[in-house]
């Protein structure tokens, strides 16, 4: 979407071989993760296990985004990092006490979150109008962090909540970044000729955020949604 983007899985330059391979194991250790997060009960040993190595995963698969953005800038890749990183901080951040500390850290993560944004909208929008990426590709990619950071909105404008709400902000958190990792593999398979249609690309993460919100709601039900996870 953005110029260059590798997709010989067996020549990883411009990058290094092992930032980008292990970028790739990463990837999968996070998404693997995530699914057993997410189908085993929560609150339990299983669901905190699988839940820690997520996080490390996309700490560490961060890292290497950062090594591989060094060495050429990729501006979708980019606003994953950022979202990502703000996305499973925000899960975690969620769960604490609710102390200064912990509320600077919100802050901060949706700062990060909000400067990333302005960072990829001064880059992608110009090229949007210019022609030489689709018109509507910045919005695509922007569409999950603007999300997140209206949520980071009702969060700091509704404390009084946040016992309540807590495991709520916790689970989308950690599902609308475990959508912003699954969205990076199908982009690249797409673009290597791979034919996935375009809807699914585009529109397919976020229907599944939006079902699996659909679902936990039902399945924990009530209000505080979750508060029995």
């Amino acid at each position: 979407m953005f110029g260059y983007d590798p997709i010989d899985f067996f020549d990883p330059a411009p990058y290094g071989a092992l930032a980008y391979y292990g970028h790739y194991l990463l990837g999968t250790i996070a998404l693997v993760a995530a699914i057993t997060a997410f189908a085993v009960k929560k609150g339990k040993g299983k669901h905190r296990v699988a839940g820690l190595i997520y996080i490390a995963a996309i700490a560490v698969l961060s890292l290497t985004s950062i090594s591989m953005l060094s060495e050429r800038m990729i501006p979708p890749l980019m606003m994953a990092v950022v979202t990502s990183i703000s996305a499973i901080g925000g899960a975690y951040l969620a769960l604490q006490n609710g102390s200064a500390r912990v509320k600077a850290g919100e802050y901060a993560l949706s700062l990060f979150q909000l400067t990333g944004l302005v960072v990829f909208l001064s880059i992608a929008v110009p090229e949007a109008l210019s022609g030489r990426i689709p018109l509507a590709a910045p919005a695509i990619i922007a569409i999950i962090p603007v999300i997140l950071l209206a949520g980071d909105l009702y969060w700091f404008l509704n404390p009084a909540k946040r016992g309540s709400r807590r495991v709520a902000r916790h689970l989308s958190c950690m599902i609308w970044a475990f959508v912003v990792v699954l969205r990076a593999p199908m982009v690249e398979i797409a673009a290597a000729g791979i034919p996935i249609p375009a809807p699914a690309v585009v529109i397919g993460p976020i229907a599944l955020a939006i079902a699996m919100h659909w679902y936990f709601q039902r399945k924990y039900g009530g209000k505080p949604f979750g508060k029995s996870a």
